[in-house]
């Protein structure tokens, strides 16, 4: 992912010449991620179920990022995702899988379409945006692939029995692909966050997500959306250029 191109406003161009498709972008860490990506030189089709958000967020990037409705478990949603990319702004580059939903039950009170739309999101989506984005990768001769994986998944957390699973199987899907694609040069690794002052936690957690998080992290408070980004950055960029199948945990020492 190298490149010649401008450095935007208020940032610099470790991303220069990246084209990066980003699902869950329209708020909280993934619309976080999709600014800093433009801010570091690169180009961002990014997905979302907010249509309204996407279209505000788009506006606001000076043509530097493209918003498509998108809902990770719909094949011909990543399909579309992929032909706008290339037509708008070039050879794709990199992959963000940033979608994400979550909620707590008793394992005794979970329904099949709770199980059905956490697993979906969460695993599925995950599984699919990397089938419908690697044959781009592979045309451009590399790329590199950013899971979001959760804390959920590395440690036990009571009444996430479907979430905490599904981010632990993004874990083993990543790294069985990132396996699979080390020869191409197309790289797959993994990103933990702790609790992040974001929607998701305040609707998982019927709103006690942030005192709850700075009672259990070592340091002491929530992370803001932004405190992602620079991780995010890093794995699509050059410089994790010899960094496959990895975890890297964001999480104020939650997992240590």
């Amino acid at each position: 992912m190298t490149g010649t191109g401008t450095q935007q406003e208020g940032g610099g161009a470790r991303l220069a010449g990246a084209v990066v498709i980003l699902s869950g972008g329209t708020r909280g860490m993934g619309e976080a991620m999709v600014r800093g990506i433009v801010a570091q030189g690169g180009k961002v089709v990014f997905g979302g179920r907010d249509s309204a958000a996407g279209a505000a967020i788009e506006a606001g990037l000076g043509g530097h990022a493209l918003y498509t409705p998108l809902d990770v478990r719909r094949e011909e949603d990543w399909s579309r995702a992929v032909t706008l990319a290339t037509q708008r702004f070039g050879t794709i580059t990199g992959l963000v899988n940033t979608a994400g939903f979550s909620l707590s039950r008793p394992i005794e009170a979970i329904g099949m379409a709770e199980i059905d739309e956490v697993i979906g999101i969460n695993q599925i989506g995950v599984l699919l945006g990397m089938k419908h984005v690697v044959p781009a990768l592979r045309a451009g001769g590399a790329g590199s692939i950013v899971n979001i994986g959760s804390a959920a998944g590395l440690r036990a957390h009571a009444g996430l029995a479907i979430y905490g699973g599904a981010k632990a199987a993004v874990v083993g899907m990543s790294l069985a692909v990132a396996a699979e694609l080390a020869p191409l040069g197309i790289r797959v690794n993994v990103v933990h966050p702790g609790f992040f002052a974001t929607r998701l936690l305040d609707e998982a957690s019927r709103g006690a997500g942030r005192a709850i998080g700075r009672e259990r992290t070592p340091m002491g408070r929530v992370a803001q959306p932004e405190e992602i980004v620079g991780t995010i950055v890093y794995l699509l960029s050059e410089d994790s250029r010899f960094v496959t199948g990895t975890q890297i945990a964001v999480d104020g020492g939650l997992t240590m």
